[in-house]
């Protein structure tokens, strides 16, 4: 029978065309409805794996289509290398039938006029969901884009738009962080409503609902599931109906029950939770094709402990283990897959392994590899004393062969063989320092591809600061150009005004001689002209004297 007619998804969560399949939660469902009607704006947050996108996706929106015919905007996830608020002006364009958004009109502008002009479109309600928002919380998450796309999105929260409501779903470790980051829009987080995990007795009985919707449809006795739930518990919780299921593993299990009854037709054959898992968690490794045995390690060697428990490591940890583009294809697949678990803590994520089966499923296969190589170890040892064994016989039959009348040549054979066996020695011990020294030499290659990438790491790190040293020494050399420019015209200037200061001082001393010259001149005229005066003077009084002598 065909997987697609399988009425379980497997790890991943439903989806609107997946709601003829999803059974359980009708009131929780049903509260949903009603909180997304009656507030603006509400957060739906819950543990990983709780089933927050399924609820919403596969029963609230479609409930919500069906009776007040809403139009919906939805974003599953955000691409790292998209900008936000583009990628939520581009959803509404296209889900809301808005036609081709204007390039020239700003994202966040874009936002508010799709939103008024459904509005005035239509008067039936519109709902903006946006799933996995703790993906913009991500520290590698540009802060600048992510500011400006929650102030687009209060600033649209806050339109006198009566019918517009928003939903953000997100994982319940996020949530402080997320309240941080959304101080400044207090609107936004007005109304919360938590989705927890599934108990034992409400997955049973939606996976029995599930599986009779099948094609063909199954009938599953309800305590042999119930007994199936209980394998798939959350780790420490007691073995009891009210216990919390992890649903992706759940939905792991049914998804190949189903599967396996299909094929068979077999509905009394039971089916083992762990055998399942195993299986599943090397199907996942394999889909990663060359980087199967770079997870492997991972997982073997980084993610279980010395006695097979699962232990946690954060990204950055990882990171120095592989390079930063092999670990993300590796952890988004076990992530996606739900072999790792994953957590925020401290501006970070750790991962662990999801299930105390898988994790002792590792260390089995760690143990295995570990037991081959030394099972490898042993067999070369065991052939280089089969050679060694071989070569004393051989040197020993030849020995026996030539005895009789050669005593002497057996003598100096028998030295041969002596030093033969010395030979034999020094190479099997040769032969271990060889080997020795070839896992030396492996393990240092891998220290050397560890520090390669270290060193390239650095080196790329190294060659942005020297192309940004370059630019600088650029800007300065020009800098300096220019200012060797300024100080030429500088200089060029000083000399002018030098041979302009030159050439006063000679026009000032020329001034100042020929006014010597002119004070000489006007002395000697004003000493002629008093001479004369005097002279003009004794004439004025001989002449008078004579006058005065003939009156007399």
């Amino acid at each position: 029978m065909s997987v697609d007619k399988n009425p379980f998804p497997g790890p991943q969560p439903y989806r609107s065309t997946d709601r003829d399949r999803f059974y359980g939660r009708v009131d929780l469902s049903a509260r949903l409805e009603r909180s997304i009607l009656a507030h603006r704006c509400i957060t739906v947050y819950g543990p990983s794996g709780a089933g927050k996108s399924s609820l919403v996706q596969a029963s609230a929106i479609p409930s919500l289509i069906e009776s007040n015919e809403i139009d919906v905007v939805r974003i599953d996830a955000w691409p790292p290398d998209e900008n936000p608020t583009q990628w939520l002006a581009d959803a509404m364009y296209a889900n809301l039938d808005l036609g081709p958004r204007q390039t020239d009109l700003p994202p966040e502008q874009a936002i508010r006029t799709a939103a008024q002009r459904v509005a005035r479109r239509s008067s039936n309600p519109m709902l903006i969901y946006l799933d996995q928002v703790e993906q913009l919380l991500y520290p590698s998450r540009n802060l600048t884009d992510v500011e400006a796309f929650f102030d687009a999105l209060g600033a649209v929260v806050d339109l006198p738009l009566r019918n517009l409501r928003v939903v953000l779903a997100l994982r319940e470790d996020y949530l402080g962080r997320f309240r941080d980051r959304l101080r400044q829009h207090k609107r936004l987080l007005d109304h919360g409503f938590r989705v927890g995990p599934l108990t034992v007795t409400e997955i049973t009985a939606a996976v029995c609902q599930a599986a009779s919707a099948g094609i063909p449809p199954q009938t599953w006795d309800i305590d042999a599931t119930r007994a199936l739930m209980l394998q798939v518990r959350v780790a420490g919780q007691t073995e009891t109906d009210d216990a919390e299921v992890q649903a992706a593993y759940a939905q792991i299990v049914c998804r190949a029950l189903f599967q396996q009854r299909a094929e068979t037709g077999e509905s009394s054959r039971e089916l083992e939770a762990e055998i399942v898992l195993r299986d599943y968690l090397e199907t996942t490794l394999g889909s990663l094709g060359p980087l199967r045995y770079a997870a492997q390690r991972l997982l073997e060697d980084h993610l279980v402990t010395a006695d097979g428990a699962r232990t946690l490591r954060t990204e950055q940890e990882l990171l120095r283990i592989l390079s930063a583009k092999e670990l993300g294809t590796i952890l988004k697949a076990l992530e996606g897959a739900a072999i790792l678990h994953a957590e925020e803590h401290q501006g970070s994520r750790y991962f662990e392994i999801g299930h105390d089966w898988l994790a002792r499923r590792v260390y089995e296969q760690r143990q295995a590899r570990e037991r081959d190589e030394a099972n490898r170890e042993r067999m070369a040892k065991d052939r280089a004393q089969k050679r060694r064994l071989a070569a004393v016989a051989l040197v020993s039959l030849t020995i026996a062969a030539l005895t009789g009348g050669l005593a002497l040549w057996a003598l100096q054979q028998k030295q041969v063989a002596e030093e033969a066996q010395r030979t034999s020695t020094e190479r099997e011990y040769e032969a271990k320092k060889a080997q020795k020294d070839a896992e030396a030499q492996k393990n240092r290659a891998e220290e050397l591809k560890y520090e390669a990438d270290k060193e390239k790491r650095y080196a790329e790190a190294q060659a942005q600061k020297a192309r940004q040293a370059a630019e600088e020494a650029q800007q300065a050399r020009e800098k300096a150009q220019a200012s060797e420019v300024s100080a030429r015209e500088a200089e060029t200037q000083a000399r002018a005004a030098e041979v302009k200061a030159s050439h006063a001082a000679k026009e000032a001393k020329a001034s100042e001689l020929r006014a010597i010259l002119e004070k000489q001149k006007a002395d000697a005229l004003a000493a002629k002209e008093k001479q004369n005066r005097e002279a003009l003077e004794q004439l004025i009084e001989r002449a008078a004297g004579k006058i005065g002598g003939g009156l007399n």
